[in-house]
């Protein structure tokens, strides 16, 4: 089977760093290139990480531990992960979020049986046990470039590309939303995402608001208007259309989880 680069970005990740490697190394895929790249922990992220990858290398799990020099921030550490991976595909996950045993193989069949480039996938959303998600997100079953262009609709935990023929694809250097800039880019590239339907991933709620009004106003136009290039009343035009989709039409996407 073709080999998976996974990039992992640390951050003082102690409390969640283990749960997340666990859930790679339990893939029923193989092989595994798993990339951890440390922006400057604290907590002895880093040093877990050089521990777990000594403990846990095998022929057909290989880890690249890396650490950056100084605090650069997720674009920065996740395109250093992107460098020194090999794998024919490049796939995503933060040190707090988790991933189902089948998700490699499932997204992996999908793109050859058809023919696609880029998948992702629903996933389940909870704040303290994975097993007791609180929400589940859906997608759709094919994302284009012009719709994930109004809003993101691509949950970086879930994307998987195939870089042997669509390339390297950089993160934008964008203080935030670099994820959806850099799908937006691969989609683009590649012409369609296809979308596994059943959750295969869990997304870790923190504590805190998921971000502050204003920011998702500044952040999000920055993509149109610093990324894309796009002039200042094109620019605003799209965040007008882009705060219809995240609050009309995405909402609509994100469904209870049933109690079991």
């Amino acid at each position: 089977m073709s080999l998976v680069s996974i990039i992992m970005p640390t951050y003082n990740s102690m409390a969640t760093v283990k749960e997340s490697l666990d859930s790679i190394i339990s893939q029923t895929h193989r092989p595994l290139e798993i990339i951890t790249i440390d922006d400057c922990s604290v907590d002895g992220s880093y040093a877990f990480a050089k521990a777990y990858a000594a403990k846990n290398s095998s022929q057909e799990i290989t880890f690249i531990t890396l650490k950056n020099t100084t605090n650069s921030g997720a674009g920065i550490t996740r395109n250093k992960g992107i460098e020194a991976a090999t794998g024919t595909y490049i796939a995503f996950l933060d040190a707090d979020d988790l991933w189902k045993p089948h998700k490699l193989e499932t997204q992996i069949s999908a793109m050859k049986s058809q023919d696609a480039l880029v998948c992702y996938g629903a996933y389940e959303i909870f704040k303290t046990i994975p097993e007791k998600p609180i929400a589940i997100h859906k997608v759709f079953e094919k994302l284009t470039y012009q719709k994930l262009h109004k809003s993101n609709y691509l949950g970086n935990l879930t994307g998987i590309y195939n870089a042997a023929v669509l390339g390297k694809i950089a993160v934008p250097n964008l203080r935030k939303r670099q994820d959806w800039a850099m799908w937006l880019d691969i989609v683009k590239k590649a012409g369609f995402a296809i979308g596994i339907q059943e959750p295969i991933a869990s997304y870790r709620l923190g504590d805190g608001l998921s971000s502050n009004k204003l920011d998702l106003v500044k952040y999000n136009y920055a993509v149109y208007k610093s990324h894309l290039g796009y002039s200042t009343i094109k620019s605003s035009w799209m965040m007008l259309r882009f705060f219809y989709e995240q609050f009309i039409v995405k909402m609509r996407m994100k469904v209870k989880a049933e109690v079991s």
